[in-house]
């Protein structure tokens, strides 16, 4: 009747003969460090792609801008000019106007340029004669022609000419040309320009400000992904804690965690499956196939539980262990499946009971049950005697043959707060042992 603890020898690392060693696990990686790694490249790229594009849209419309501001200083210079009184011409390299020479306003160039960062130069037809550009000696840059006849004609036919692409003394320069009209006659031009370096320093903070809201925009993007990643990322790792658990544990009180089921989505249907999944293996590997009831490693686990709890709650409580009485003869006069039967008839009567009183039942062995209650030993007797009761007057009907009625004999043992969960249950086992030799049919406390 009572349990057999059997130990087998085993070398000291855990290994048995003949066994060989078993592979080494890859290290897995993270299911959050994967899907950071391939969320980061994306978004990098992404931030990269649109840093790109931002800057190119700003330049773009710095340099409409640009261009709008030169041509607006460019055609107020060249009414300046053109309201000087007298007609334009050459003498020795030098521009007048009527009796007077235009170097007098070299003042007022300079004033545009100082005012508006701007470089200045007035062409008598192509050939630059006046101009705020000077050489790396610190020289005017007088006496150059603009050599692109696109321009030149363009400005000839009365229209504004701009271009990025003018290099002047070895820079590069944004310019736009206006003509310089006298007697109602284009005579020459007036450019206005500004290098590319100047131009980029004006638009600086505007492209560093682009540049941190593309990488501030690319942060706040990876945070969130990687928040509600980590929520799907914990939310599958309760799933997997669950069924780890199911399978690893000797108890069937596991779990889900609720949060699986927050939102209604495919990990929401996957922790409903595991459940599922993890009812069939709570039956599979905590009941007994036959009768539905516990197993004996279960069985233990609930006892187990009893006993910490009557620890916590300075409370008792009692195990019993039930035997069938001249079960063998029932196998023996009519057949397995007679017996079979008369298991699963006696295994629905003890659970029914055992859930009513808020106990358990457990197939223990055989035609041995043990059964446990959160009460104590005389209270438990009662809930006995209804139960020898319903099964001595519960009928069974082998095949041709008249009914037959079954009695069940009972050892009782009290945890009263001492000792270790096998000495109750030895204690239950010898009170069964003392019921079968005094006749069977009874209840031993």
């Amino acid at each position: 009747m009572t349990e057999n603890n059997e130990t087998n020898s085993v070398p000291e690392n855990g290994q048995t003969a003949g066994e060989s060693t078993p592979p080494k696990k890859k290290r897995r990686k993270s299911l959050k460090f994967q899907i950071a790694a391939n969320t980061l490249i994306p978004i990098l790229l992404m931030g990269v792609l649109f840093l790109l594009i931002g800057m190119y849209s700003i330049r773009k419309i710095a340099v409409t801008e640009m261009f709008t501001n030169l041509e607006g200083n460019a055609r107020y210079i060249s009414t300046h000019f053109s309201n000087l009184k007298g007609t334009f011409y050459m003498d020795g390299g030098e521009l007048f106007c009527g009796d007077r020479s235009t170097r007098e306003e070299y003042p007022f160039l300079e004033e545009m340029k100082e005012t508006y960062g701007i470089e200045i130069s007035i062409f008598y037809g192509n050939n630059r004669v006046m101009t705020t550009l000077t050489d790396s000696d610190g020289s005017p840059l007088l006496g150059t022609m603009l050599a692109d006849s696109r321009i030149v004609s363009g400005v000839f036919k009365e229209n504004t000419v701009s271009t990025e692409k003018n290099n002047i003394n070895r820079q590069r320069y944004l310019c736009v040309y206006v003509p310089l009209h006298s007697n109602s006659q284009v005579v020459g031009m007036v450019g206005c320009a500004i290098s590319m370096k100047n131009f980029y320093r004006a638009n600086q903070a505007l492209f560093i400000q682009i540049a941190v809201l593309t990488a501030i925009t690319a942060v706040v993007t990876f945070i969130l992904i990687t928040l509600l990643s980590n929520q799907m990322v914990r939310r599958l790792t309760y799933i997997r804690d669950y069924m780890e658990e199911l399978v690893t544990s000797k108890t069937t009180e596991q779990e889900m965690n609720p949060s699986v089921f927050r939102r209604n989505d495919e990990i929401a249907e996957l922790g409903e499956h595991s459940i599922a999944a993890g009812a069939s293996i709570k039956s599979l590997i905590g009941t007994d196939p036959l009768t539905g009831l516990y197993n004996r490693r279960f069985g233990r686990q609930k006892i187990k539980n009893l006993r910490e709890k009557a620890h916590d709650e300075f409370s008792v409580f009692t195990i019993v262990i039930g035997d069938l009485d001249h079960f063998k003869k029932v196998n023996d006069e009519y057949g397995h499946d007679m017996g079979d039967t008369v298991l699963s008839g006696v295994s629905a009567i003890l659970k029914k009971h055992a859930e009513m009183h808020d106990g358990f039942a457990v197939r223990w062995g055989g035609e041995e049950f043990l059964l446990g209650f959160e009460t104590a030993r005389e209270e438990t007797c009662d809930i006995l005697k209804e139960i020898s009761k319903e099964i001595k007057r519960t009928p069974f009907y082998p095949k041709n043959h008249a009914p037959i009625h079954l009695s069940m004999t009972f050892g009782v043992a009290t945890y009263n707060g001492q000792g270790k969960i096998d000495d109750i249950i030895n204690a239950a086992d010898a009170n069964l042992y003392k019921g079968k030799n005094q006749g069977r049919d009874c209840i031993v406390s």
